[in-house]
């Protein structure tokens, strides 16, 4: 279950600059809020919309420079690179 810790821990993900730090404590912490999301009969929408993962998304979000041009930018050279790979 979730303890005080992941939420400090979310607090703290927003100062922070590494995205592979942050990344690796939402997966560890996304184990608890399905744990605690499953006992009390919640579903994806509440997980996708706790306080601790949208923390973390907004984190995530900024260090990667995300706004609308960007994702379009990294989805069009995704297509891109797709279009050239060979299985």
């Amino acid at each position: 279950m979730l303890t005080k810790r992941h939420f400090q821990q979310a607090l703290d993900s927003q100062s922070t600059c590494n995205l592979s730090g942050i990344v690796n404590s939402l997966n560890e912490t996304m184990t608890h809020i399905w744990e605690e999301a499953r006992a009390n009969g919640h579903g994806t929408e509440w997980v996708n919309k706790h306080p601790i993962c949208r923390l973390y998304a907004e984190q995530i979000s900024f260090l990667a420079g995300s706004d609308t041009d960007s994702y379009m930018k990294a989805s069009n050279d995704i297509e891109e690179i797709m279009t050239q790979w060979r299985d």
